[in-house]
């Protein structure tokens, strides 16, 4: 392959030329690492590589919200950016797959270039932009640490995969069952199928490019044969998110919702919405309530299937998600990988009161251990450590530093006093402020006119409008977390009167 040419990733389709679908694909661990790879990706970054388009409920409305909210609504501008492109706790493995569709650039680090600074001897930095030093001044830019850490290193190894492991083919069926090839599984395909003779099935050489992995994310998110879609080019259809998925059984059992009920403080909120039908136009809402759902977009795709399993998408995440068991992954994943694609973190500092209520862990702030004094970083960035250690007439000409080498310490973006250490900062600056929140969860802050634009866009007289105060329960803040992944209408599909959702009682907790 020439240096400039992209890479490419060959999946061997097992199509039904009757019935035009892909019943199974056999692939190389290459196209199984990019697969559990979605697992790892954080919602938000799912929503920016897929232009806000992505169909998960009300998640595309979220963002652009973060988009278009003024940066003085958050604790820092970082906040924002943290947001906007959440960083991969699994950076590390990810940026070993053969294609990587994630732009982000977890490896970029951002230091006072103060060499005066008073904060000097924290030796602090961070990998997000506009992120502040305790002196005031915004980090700037000294390069990407360099490739190879400990961490990727260790991840690796002759004849290994990113994620799995060995050189055996795989299975893959169009909803996303993941397996080794063998001859018991070929048998038991054939038989699902109806399959009587191979020579029935056409074998068609699929070529992924990047632009196809990233349309194949989308179909897994929203279809249960995303395979079938991309091979036949079928359309993907509009965006149709309705209340049938809330009607699914619920996935928290009694003893994490306990655990829940501990984390959440009363959050009150005024709905208005209509006297004759309930359906609810907007919400009133204070800044716990926006940090709620802001902070889902820092939540990997697979914390979010391993709570909510077949509830968490229209498509057929969750199926990949459990193919990663102890019994179906022996052998080709060691229990390190298991664990990482299982409970995926979230990156450090990124924690927020969502994933405290999903119980999402958070990764540890790195240390990077630097071959040069924290001083010569500062003045030349990465691409010139080198004048740290630079000898003229048997003595140091730039640094006069005695110790040649320095560590790092991650900071905390959100904070504004840039701390080096896990803190409790929020996204939403915690102060006096009131928003507006939409049935989509788009986010505004409240005004006058934007309440009259929402109430004439909905062609509403204002007599048959009605306010009400609500203080949700630990059952309605996860309900509605779990509706803003799957439904369009996140706001009526749990706060709508009991008579509007009188099929949904069994399903009650």
């Amino acid at each position: 392959m020439a240096k400039n040419e992209a890479p490419t990733i060959d999946v061997k389709l097992f199509v039904d030329k009757e019935k035009k679908k892909v019943l199974f694909a056999e692939s190389d661990k290459e196209f199984v690492d990019v697969l559990f790879g979605f697992l790892t990706m954080p919602l938000g970054t799912i929503v920016r590589l897929l232009g806000k388009q992505s169909q998960m409920g009300c998640l595309d409305e979220l963002y652009k919200s973060v988009e278009d909210l003024s940066s003085e609504h958050f604790q820092t501008k970082a906040s924002k950016a943290m947001l906007l492109k959440p960083l991969n706790a699994a950076s590390s493995h990810c940026c070993r797959l053969k294609i990587n569709i994630d732009d982000t650039n977890p490896r970029a680090v951002y230091v006072c270039t103060d060499t005066n600074c008073c904060a000097h001897g924290d030796c602090a930095f961070s990998s997000v932009p506009d992120t502040l030093c305790k002196c005031g001044k915004v980090r700037e830019y000294a390069g990407d640490r360099p490739e190879g850490d400990a961490k990727t290193t260790a991840a690796g190894g002759s004849g290994n995969g990113v994620f799995v492991k060995g050189c055996q083919k795989f299975i893959t069926t169009d909803d996303l069952q993941v397996a080794p090839a063998s001859t018991s599984l070929m048998m038991s395909l054939c038989s699902k199928f109806g399959v009587q003779d191979p020579a029935d099935l056409e074998q068609s050489i699929l070529q992924l490019t990047s632009e196809k992995i990233s349309s194949f994310l989308k179909r897994s998110l929203t279809s249960q044969q995303p395979l079938t879609g991309l091979y036949f080019g079928i359309p993907i259809p509009s965006d149709d998110a309705s209340l049938d998925m809330l009607m699914l059984p619920r996935i928290l059992c009694p003893e994490q919702a306990s655990e829940a009920e501990d984390k959440i403080g009363d959050v009150k909120i005024k709905v208005l919405q209509t006297k004759i039908n309930s359906d609810v136009l907007y919400a009133e809402v204070g800044h716990d309530f926006v940090e709620l759902f802001f902070g889902l977009l820092g939540v990997p795709l697979g914390s979010i299937t391993k709570i909510f399993g077949q509830s968490s998408s229209k498509g057929c995440v969750d199926n990949l998600y459990r193919s990663i068991d102890a019994s179906s992954t022996e052998g080709y994943m060691g229990p390190d990988c298991q664990n990482l694609l299982l409970a995926p973190e979230l990156a450090a500092f990124s924690g927020s009161s969502a994933s405290h209520i999903l119980q999402v862990n958070e990764s540890a702030p790195r240390k990077l251990n630097i071959n040069s004094c924290f001083k010569c970083l500062k003045i030349g960035g990465f691409s010139n450590l080198s004048r740290c250690r630079v000898v003229y007439n048997s003595s140091y000409t730039n640094c006069q530093n005695g110790r040649k080498t320095a560590v790092l310490c991650e900071l905390d973006p959100k904070s504004p006093g840039g701390k080096t250490s896990n803190s409790d900062a929020y996204y939403v600056k915690r102060a006096p402020q009131s928003f507006m929140v939409t049935d989509d969860l788009r986010v505004c802050p409240l005004s006058l006119d934007s309440s009259l634009r929402v109430v004439s866009e909905g062609k509403i007289q204002m007599k048959d409008l009605v306010e009400k105060e609500v203080t949700l329960t630990k059952f309605q803040v996860i309900e509605l977390l779990r509706a803003a992944l799957i439904s369009r209408g996140a706001l009526s599909s749990v706060l709508l009167p009991p008579k509007k959702k009188k099929n949904l009682k069994h399903l009650r907790y």
